[in-house]
């Protein structure tokens, strides 16, 4: 078990190093301070760092693996896969739909397969988290998002 938390240690720090490297091609700062390279720059240095520290803390035998193999939950595989699964379909209809009607329908979707019941809180969730996260990103911190063939 221990060769497996290294070689996932192990490809962990080099994607961080690789996002970490890639963002150079953005600029770190700009006029009016941080820029856009800056938060990927950092995050992946930090993850990096902190997937080495693990590394080396694993080669230390400092942590505690347990004693249980890993075994696969079904009800868990069957909502990875359903995550990932409504995670591709509002990748496919961000550009024809729209940013806020792909999250209207991604939200619930997600909130329904990961066992939510309250209806009032996934509505809730679906609308803020569509229309209102349009509103900040758009309106308030001028990103450019998808509007789709509706336009709205």
């Amino acid at each position: 078990m221990k060769r497996g938390w290294q070689a996932a240690s192990v490809a962990l720090a080099a994607t961080f190093a690789y996002f970490a490297f890639e963002s150079f091609q953005l600029s770190l700062r700009d006029a009016l301070g941080p820029g856009p390279g800056f938060f990927p720059f950092w995050l992946g240095m930090l993850g990096a760092a902190l997937a080495v520290f693990l590394l080396t803390q694993l080669h230390l035998d400092r942590v505690d693996l347990g004693t249980e193999a890993l075994v696969f939950d079904r009800a868990g595989v069957r909502n990875a896969v359903l995550v990932l699964v409504g995670l591709i379909v509002a990748t496919a209809l961000l550009e024809v739909v729209g940013f806020r009607l792909s999250m209207l329908l991604l939200i619930p979707y997600l909130l329904v397969v990961l066992d939510v019941r309250n209806w009032v809180a996934v509505a809730i969730c679906a609308v803020a988290g569509s229309f209102g996260v349009y509103h900040v990103f758009f309106d308030l911190l001028k990103v450019p998002l998808p509007a789709g063939i509706f336009g709205f």
